[in-house]
């Protein structure tokens, strides 16, 4: 048995013992008949992706674990007990099974309140095969002694009901520091932060990065979601060449700037309008590729003059009265959610381009 010294807390009449443990034994003091699916008195069903992701966040990334685990005991032998420290100091301090055969007379002797995915992440069942049996890795834990079932599920809804999520935007701002982005926010973040630098981008300054305040702003998260959804990097070889995140930028910014003139209106002073409001945005970029791929057919240089014609192509396309001040997004019901959007520029960019395909070949009979 292993002497595990401990930290005493109360808070009113609930007295708590924290310590360091490695979790690739604690794991071992849990019921090992829990597995993914099984539904448990005061925790949520196992999600296998989570206890991956913590596993190769542990392992392949060299992670860190820093907040508490917090569980509590359900066997007498496990009990915190005390000591006297040279200076006459009350020590607390509580034996843990540490060897092979310990470890399995002590199975099923805590629950865990909060942390189970992290703790089952060190199994062997899940355990990244980069985190070695002789690598030290510890956690903080914090034990409740014997704690009633109604304490236990207090304590889960607590430090669940009671967290405010960080924002997604802010998570990725700081999965760039570390370098852990995944595929597309390595591909579209440069991309994105160019639009947000750049003196010739209608988007300089409007772009979220992180957590900072930018009023009526865009999330750089939401950004590269779009920018994945339309293909950006693919545009290519829409050109038969390949494009630069500068010569992107340059291409997106003439774009928007075509969208800006034909509408009389600012993405850098947005008002209430649709075009300007992210759902707006989506659309416009959903049809990017569309534009170009016309414009390379067509044999027409790229730029706003290009684009504020297509527009009203797609305008006469779709029967907008224009004369009433209808605009491509006086359909609001579009615009309320991703999925509508999406769907909305799918089925515009083909009634563009059999609209213009009809124009092209108008009073053209192939049997005279």
């Amino acid at each position: 048995m292993k002497k595990i010294y401990l930290v005493k807390t109360t808070q009113f009449n609930e007295e708590s013992y924290t310590g360091s443990i490695d979790p690739r034994k604690l794991v071992r003091l849990v019921d090992q008949s829990i597995d993914v699916g099984t539904l448990q008195e005061a925790q949520r069903p196992l999600d296998k992706k989570h206890i991956m992701d913590i596993a190769d966040h542990v392992g392949k990334d060299k992670g860190m674990l820093p907040t508490s685990v917090i569980v509590g005991t359900k066997d007498k032998r496990l009990k915190v007990e005390k000591e006297k420290s040279p200076d006459g100091k009350e020590l607390y301090y509580i034996m843990m099974p540490d060897t092979d055969s310990e470890l399995k007379k002590f199975e099923n002797t805590i629950d865990i309140s909060d942390g189970q995915h992290r703790v089952f992440a060190f199994s062997d069942k899940y355990r990244s095969s980069d985190l070695k049996n002789d690598d030290i890795y510890e956690i903080p834990v914090t034990f409740y002694i014997m704690p009633m079932l109604t304490t236990r599920q207090r304590l889960f809804y607590t430090t669940n009901a009671k967290q405010k999520s960080v924002p997604a935007n802010l998570l990725m701002y700081l999965r760039s520091q570390l370098k852990l982005l995944n595929k597309d926010e390595e591909t579209f973040l440069p991309l994105v932060k160019l639009l947000n630098s750049e003196n010739s981008s209608p988007l300089k300054g409007r772009i979220i990065l992180s957590a900072e305040k930018v009023n009526k702003g865009y999330k750089a998260k939401e950004l590269v979601k779009i920018l994945n959804k339309a293909k950006i990097d693919e545009l290519g070889l829409i050109t038969a060449q390949q494009l630069t995140n500068n010569q992107l930028a340059q291409i997106i910014s003439n774009y928007l700037n075509g969208w800006e003139n034909r509408y009389q209106l600012s993405y850098r002073h947005p008002g209430k309008e649709t075009m300007t409001k992210i759902s707006g945005l989506r659309y416009i970029i959903l049809l990017l590729p569309t534009f170009i791929e016309i414009s390379m057919n067509n044999e027409k240089k790229f730029d706003d003059k290009f684009v504020e014609k297509i527009i009203k192509d797609l305008e006469k396309a779709k029967g907008i009265d224009t004369a009433n001040d209808e605009t491509l997004f006086s359909e609001s019901l579009s615009f309320r959610g991703e999925g509508a959007t999406v769907k909305l520029a799918e089925d515009d960019a083909k009634t563009l381009k059999a609209y213009l395909a009809n124009k092209k070949s108008s009073g053209f009979n192939p049997f005279t």
